[in-house]
């Protein structure tokens, strides 16, 4: 089964190289548009939440991914040391507005893109699951 994994410095420029790297190994995949779509939304979108969020007043981090492809599901998954958060406990958004500040939506749209969404606290470490059913 084709399998990416990397660890980073949750950091904006190592989150767009490790983003990068992932189209690359992506390339290599015979994922549907859909799907393909759907994991670089989820990558993109949890990767940047932990660069900006997980480690508060600039303190260093890291960052993992790991993409699994090639079966029925492929399976995301983004894990850091920083502050516990369950994205699964975020209460829907507002709907759209034109006085509403931008932001506040990633989450809802990588579960809303996905088949399955889940997290857990292992230790330290924040561990966000995602799936992609490809059929």
């Amino acid at each position: 089964m084709p399998s990416f994994a990397r660890r980073l410095h949750a950091r904006k420029q190592e989150v767009f190289s490790t983003l990068e790297e992932l189209q690359g190994f992506l390339d290599g995949c015979a994922l549907p548009p859909r799907v393909r779509n759907a994991v670089e939304v989820a990558a993109e979108e949890l990767l940047s939440n932990v660069w900006k969020y997980a480690y508060p007043d600039g303190e260093p981090g890291e960052a993992a991914l790991a993409l699994e492809a090639g079966g029925p599901v492929v399976l995301l998954e983004v894990a850091d040391e920083g502050l516990p958060f369950d994205p699964t406990l975020v209460p829907p958004p507002p709907p759209p507005s034109v006085d509403g500040a931008p932001g506040g939506r990633g989450i809802h749209l990588v579960r809303g893109l996905s088949s399955t969404f889940g997290y857990r606290r292992e230790g330290s470490r924040n561990v966000v699951t995602v799936g992609f059913r490809v059929a």
